[in-house]
């Protein structure tokens, strides 16, 4: 949750004697789990900088009346404007929503469940969300009118609200409980809940009688009660994710092989064992490619160079580092290492792509409209075990392929008609090198 806790923090916003602060579009937390360890570093300035505040104020609090007429910890609110230059963006924000959601969706993830802590029936987190975390969640959904997610959540922020050991700290973070009755009515308005809509705006009503907004909202559900109009059917999103990722797929057997290869003289000192996944279209998988030295080496070069790729925005939920062979001496050792395996000549693409991906990461170029370079085969070393989601599904072949730190899955595409899907990520962090084989 550290990242809907900085996402706040950034919603709030300082501004000191009228300075204007600027900020990239994005700082692409959500598509990258290495742009998300630069949060931590920045939650620790934050809390050190708050600290030093707090001193410089003890430090006057004798001296209040003389110093009433200064401005008291100026040096510390500049650096936490400067700081706020750094805070999630509007686009990380909508981007982490649609993350959430196609977790949600692809895994049926339970609200209610996730909150407890639970991502399935054996895998149980460090500690279960609070009261303002889901009342967050809720409040962004609603921001970006999910009515279905927002009033979800808002009803587990109304469970777990009752049950605030400390009340006193959500008015401190400038929630209460009337705040959270009229989020509810706003949900289950858009939802078309007129009745539930009106219950939770008497009740707030009956908290607070001179409210203004809900004593002008009581008359319009009721009208709308009455003369309910036709709302658009909420658009859903992710559902051939969830086909492809939920969907059982059974290996055939009989006639696919399991065995080591040494069909070239590096590979005669040391044999890789090959697992045959499919003989329609040629996929197979190589166990042991990469060593870990390699593997970190490998990552610690891309680092600088991994971007968003703005034409596969939709489809890539991750950042991509092009490396040459020329870059660096690690790049080469993996290019020609997947050229000799595969057999492919090595003098062809001397180029190797590193993914790095975010909240509920995912890689699916072949579902762009946009026309990709011809390819016989695809090499994908997997440089990571990504503890759930991750897997590699080619649907027409009815194979999905779990990822497996130092394994390369090598697949022919000689007519350029397997087309392959990567499931989310659903927890873990997760790296893979691809190569195009021409």
């Amino acid at each position: 949750m550290l990242f809907l806790c900085v996402v706040v923090t950034a919603c709030l916003g300082l501004q000191v004697k009228g300075e204007v602060v600027s900020a990239p579009d994005s700082y692409d937390f959500v598509i990258s789990s290495e742009a998300q360890l630069s949060l931590l570093k920045l939650r620790e300035t934050q809390v050190n900088n708050l600290q030093s505040y707090k001193k410089v104020l003890q430090m006057h609090l004798q001296k209040i009346r003389r110093l009433l007429k200064k401005d008291l910890g100026i040096e510390q609110i500049g650096i936490s404007q400067k700081l706020l230059t750094q805070q999630p963006t509007s686009v990380d924000f909508e981007e982490l929503m649609g993350a959430m959601r196609r977790l949600q969706t692809v895994y049926d993830l339970d609200s209610y469940a996730m909150a407890e802590g639970f991502i399935d029936d054996k895998d149980k987190n460090i500690r279960n969300w609070s009261a303002d975390e889901c009342l967050i969640l809720g409040l962004m959904y609603l921001f970006l009118r999910n009515y279905n997610q927002s009033e979800h959540w808002l009803q587990l922020a109304l469970v777990y609200y009752e049950n605030y050991l400390s009340p006193e700290e959500l008015k401190i973070k400038l929630w209460n409980y009337p705040n959270l009755l009229e989020s509810l009515v706003e949900a289950n308005k858009g939802l078309g809940r007129y009745l539930e809509a009106k219950k939770y705006a008497n009740e707030l009503l009956s908290i607070n009688p001179n409210h203004t907004y809900m004593l002008t909202q009581l008359p319009k559900l009721k009208y709308l009660q009455s003369n309910p109009p036709k709302l658009a059917k909420p658009k859903k999103e992710f559902q051939l994710q969830k086909a492809i990722c939920s969907k059982r797929y059974r290996r055939k057997s009989g006639v696919l092989v399991c065995r080591y290869v040494d069909w070239t003289p590096f590979l005669k000192l040391a044999p890789l064992k090959m697992e045959e996944l499919s003989m329609e279209t040629h996929i197979s998988i190589f166990y042991g490619v990469l060593r870990q030295k390699d593997i970190d080496e490998l990552k610690n070069v891309s680092r600088p160079k991994l971007q968003r790729i703005e034409h596969l925005s939709g489809n890539c939920s991750c950042k991509i580092g092009n490396l040459s062979s020329s870059s660096h001496d690690v790049v080469r050792k993996v290019n020609e290492l997947i050229l000799d395996i595969t057999g492919f000549p090595s003098k062809g693409n001397q180029m190797l792509e590193v993914i790095n991906y975010g909240i509920a990461g995912n890689y699916n170029p072949d579902d762009t409209a946009r026309p990709r370079k011809q390819n016989k085969a695809n090499a994908l070393i997997f440089l990571d075990n990504a503890e759930r989601g991750g897997e590699i599904v080619f649907p027409s072949r009815h194979l999905k392929v779990r990822p497996r730190k130092g394994s390369m899955l090598v697949w022919m595409n000689l007519e350029r008609s397997v087309i392959y899907h990567q499931c989310p990520i659903l927890k873990g962090n997760m790296w893979v090198a691809n190569k195009v084989l021409n």
